[in-house]
Order: structure tokens, then sequence, then C-alpha cells
């Protein structure tokens, strides 16, 4: 048995020794310092050098390199390039050529003449097969899109309110930490956070008044507890164990369960939260879950579902850029989960007197706003 594990660590640690450790790929050799491939080798030569002049990352610098995305964002390859320890100083400087004069034989202008025939024949290209292809297909426009939805919904907020929350709980004595208290008021400055989804989107502003507050009703519940749910994630409040005690307290012991599979499903990009989200507060769940009360009929459906269709779209799009289409596909599988454990969690908590009024101002607030600005 220790043969055969010993084995297997030997094969895995010889797979991870011949792949380039910028994009990935296969690769043997070690260049400026590195193994990498010749494409990673080749880019580091030409561009470590440029540095500011390399185009600036559109995501923050978040950009994941990967074989099948590697061309797609110069700054991220770059940055990846020198954190795995590629050096300028072992780069050689080039040699001028000399050029040579030969006389060119017969033989050779008549090969020549050949070559440029051939190319200047027309040549039937194959058919692009997106099965193998990971290129983007997003447009301007979209890339506008995802541009305004990231700015819309301002996530570095909600994370320094969170994170000044962490600090504060640590620094008080094991037995002080995340009180109840201080927990559903935290959770609350956290909720009242997702108001942004809904003041700051052109989309959901071009509905009429009783549109925008049949969505608010229907939605609020599911995006503002994805949008709390993944800033508890990104401080690491849920890997705290005293959160969850406090949790238990504050709803009831059914609960906990849903809350930590939620913590295992949200270690997502923040623009494909920020996507979904968008989906999310367009989204006609009323319509497909139990409910006391029946759900009350959209004025404009389908503008509704047009609106919902447009950003599903730009979600595909995004993830087929962001990874390739194996990725694509899990990554969006994965968000299905979560959503479903987030909706197991709506149901669960739907008793608690507190969240149920703290939902309810929620929508009461961000209505009054939205009428005002209107």
């Amino acid at each position: 048995m220790e043969k055969i594990l010993s084995s297997n660590t030997t094969v895995a640690n010889q797979e991870l020794l011949n792949q380039c450790k910028i994009c990935g790929s296969p690769a043997k050799y070690s260049y400026f310092g590195v193994i990498s491939c010749n494409s990673c080798k080749m880019f580091f030569k030409r561009n470590a050098e440029r540095g500011e002049k390399i185009s600036k990352c559109k995501f923050n610098n978040r950009c994941e390199t990967t074989i099948n995305n590697r061309h797609e964002c110069s700054c991220c390859r770059l940055n990846k390039c020198f954190h795995s320890g590629m050096q300028i100083e072992l780069i050689r400087p080039s040699h001028p050529k000399t050029r040579v004069k030969r006389k060119l034989s017969t033989d050779s202008i008549e090969q020549t003449q050949i070559v440029l025939a051939k190319l200047n024949e027309c040549t039937q290209f194959p058919t692009l097969n997106l099965l193998n292809a990971d290129l983007s297909t997003l447009t301007v426009d979209q890339w506008n899109l995802i541009s305004n939805l990231s700015h819309c919904y301002d996530d570095h907020s909600g994370l320094s309110i969170g994170e000044r929350y962490v600090r504060e709980q640590h620094a008080l004595p094991p037995r002080l930490r995340f009180k109840t208290t201080s927990m559903i008021v935290f959770i609350g400055t956290i909720f009242n956070e997702a108001q942004l989804l809904y003041k700051n989107n052109q989309d959901f502003l071009s509905l009429s008044l009783e549109d925008r507050s049949t969505l608010l009703h229907s939605t609020t519940a599911h995006t503002a507890s994805l949008s709390s749910n993944f800033i508890f994630h990104q401080i690491g409040l849920m890997d705290c164990p005293t959160y969850y005690n406090s949790l238990e307290i504050i709803t009831h012991a059914s609960l906990i369960p849903t809350a930590k599979r939620i913590a295992n499903r949200l270690d997502f990009d923040i623009i494909v939260i920020k996507l979904m989200l968008a989906i999310l507060s367009f989204s006609t769940i009323s319509y497909t879950s139990y409910s006391n009360s029946p759900p009350v009929n959209l004025s404009n459906t389908k503008l509704i579902l047009k609106i919902q269709d447009t950003y599903i779209d730009l979600t595909w799009r995004y993830l087929v850029y962001k990874y390739n289409y194996e990725q694509a596909i899990k990554c969006f599988s994965d968000l299905i989960r979560c959503l479903f454990a987030i909706n197991q969690a709506m149901v669960e908590i739907e008793e608690i007197q507190w969240y149920t009024n703290m939902v309810d101002s929620f929508v009461q607030t961000t209505e009054q706003i939205l009428i005002v600005d209107n």
C-alpha cells in the first residue's frame, strides 16, 4: 500500500514539474528562473521591461491565467510571471543579426515563385467549433454593461464594514465575541448595502413603479441574503465557530447545516456574483415558490423576462471568457446549487421575527428612495 501511495505521489509531483507555472500548459524547461512553456517564455521576454506600459486589467487584477485565456489579460499574465519567480536579470540582450548577402540561384527563385502562388490561392477555412475554441464573444455593449453592474453595487463598502466588525470582535475576550445583539445589528447593516442593486441599476429604474415594488417584495430576501453571505464569506466570518453558535441562538438549529452549505458554495469571482445578483433582482421567483399570499402580477412581464435573458446570456458569455467551457459549465452549476441553498435558508428563517422585520424595513426604505428619485 505504501509503495502504491509513493508511486502516485511521485507521478503527481512529476506532472506538476512538467507544467508551466504561469498558464499550466505542458513544459519541460526552465526559462528566466521558472519552469514555463515557450509561449509564456516569449511573452515575458517581450513584456518584462515594459512595466506600466502594459494595458491595465479591466477586473482589478483578479484574472486567472490559464492555457485557455492566457492571451486575454496581459497585465495579470505578466504579474503571474513575476510572482512565479521570473527574473528580468536573466533575459539575455539580443544581438544584432549580421546580414549575409547571398546570390539567389535559379532553383531558389522558382521555389519562391511557387510559394507566393500558393499564398495567393483562395483558402477554405475550417468551420469554427465553439466546443473547442475558448474565445470571448462579448460585445462592446456587453462589456459596458458588465462595467456598469460592477460599479452600481459597491462591494468594497460592505467589505470594509465587515472587516472592521471582525477586527473589533477579535479584539474582545473570546467569551464576548459575536454576541447576538451585535450580530443582528451587523447583519442588518450588511443587508441594507443591497439597496444599491436596485437604486443604481438602470434596467430596474426603467420599469414602472408598480413593477419595481412587486420585484422588491419578491426578490429582496434572496438578493440581500446572497449579497450578505458573500461578504461574510469574503471577510472570513464563516470560518469562525462562534459565528455559527450565535447564528443558532438568533435563528434556530436547523438553519446551521444550510448556512454551512452556503459557505462551501460561495467561492466565486466578484463579477460572477454581481451578475447573479442582477439576475435575481429581476427574478419571478415568487411564481415558483410556495407562499401564504398569492403573487402579484407584473404589468410588463415581457420586458422583465427580456432583461432576465440579457443578464443570463451575459453571465454565460462572461464565464466562457473567464474559464474554458468545462469550467464555465461547472461554475454555472455551482451557482444554481448555491441559489438552492439560499432558497432553503429563506424557507427556514421566514418565521424569525427580527429577520422579517429587517426585510420589511429594507423594502419600505428602498421603495421610498426609488419614489423620491423618480
